[in-house]
């Protein structure tokens, strides 16, 4: 049964498949918890919210007994060329089409699949949608470890890749689990600018430069972007992994997270973006979690 899921994730363009409890350690719980007493989420004030769910997956319309995770690779050869040409930095994964759109497209036909196949269980996707620790289930479901970034790392595909999960009532085996691989490396730690990775696998998110110029709200900035208007990739660009990955070829095939050919025909302007010709982009991508205001005060911020 899991392989013929496993088989029908990978015709719709899902590069890593995997299965797990519907449940979570009481060391992750802890952990969660203490992340947020600490108040590590900074300006993300909903994160506090709704944690019935996020620990213990009540209240989202049946009890699930299974988690199955996904993941869709979003680095392309296109994308780690472009980005050595831009005037100025923004993460890979918005140089495509907008990944909650194209993961919930490319898992309906799975849906489809699982729904009439078990027509008695029910099945829920969640894209960032559900308040449920997507990386952590997707470790317990063996697609990779989490690192001492704090990213999902795959010995094979690096961490540049999407997550979704599928909560179901079905009961499905749950898949080995990775073993931590980062060793003695330091990497991530030491190319973190501002300190939000403070302490190996732990980060402290209002201190994130992602942080800082996609959710901080205010007009001053608390740290330097480092030349980042939009998400970092520090922590990622420095990670063995993606160097292996890279030197693997693991690229993803999607067209949909091909450079947009408005970032590639702009590539040189991004700072002085009219409004207009912003909209034209983040309409497409990921970048509309961010107003045309916060990127012009990103810009002013950017070389501080």
């Amino acid at each position: 049964m899991e392989e013929e899921i496993i088989q029908k994730a990978k015709e719709c363009g899902f590069d890593l498949v995997g299965f797990t409890k519907a449940q979570l350690q009481e060391q992750d719980k802890q952990n969660i918890t203490t992340w947020i007493q600490k108040k590590f989420y900074g300006c993300m004030d909903w994160y506090p919210n709704r944690q019935n769910i996020r620990l213990n997956f009540e209240n989202i319309g049946f009890v699930p007994k299974s988690v199955i995770a996904l993941g869709m690779l979003y680095r392309t050869e296109q994308g780690i060329n472009l980005k050595k040409q831009l005037s100025i930095l923004v993460s890979e994964y918005v140089f495509g089409k907008d990944y909650h759109q194209v993961l919930k497209q490319k898992a309906k036909p799975l849906l489809d699949f699982l729904q009439k196949k078990f027509p008695a269980y029910k099945f829920r996707q969640g894209v960032d949608s559900l308040p449920v620790p997507e990386k952590i289930l997707a470790r317990d479901a063996g697609l990779g470890w989490i690192g001492k970034n704090t990213n999902l790392i795959s010995p094979e595909k690096g961490s540049f890749f999407f997550l979704s999960v599928i909560l179901t009532d079905l009961e499905l085996s749950p898949s080995l689990q990775i073993t931590d691989r980062c060793g003695s490396c330091k990497k991530c730690l030491e190319a973190c600018p501002t300190g939000a990775l403070f302490e190996e696998y732990k980060i402290d998110a209002s201190k994130c430069i992602s942080h800082e110029n996609i959710e901080n709200p205010n007009e001053k900035l608390n740290y330097p972007l480092s030349g980042w208007i939009y998400g970092c990739d520090i922590c990622q660009d420095v990670c063995p992994w993606n160097t292996k990955a890279i030197r693997l070829g693991r690229f993803s095939n999607m067209e949909e997270f091909k450079p947009l050919h408005f970032l590639v025909q702009n590539k040189e302007n991004l700072l002085n973006l009219s409004q207009q010709e912003w909209e034209e982009w983040s309409k497409q991508s990921a970048l509309k979690r961010i107003s045309y205001k916060k990127w012009k005060t990103n810009g002013k911020f950017l070389f501080k």
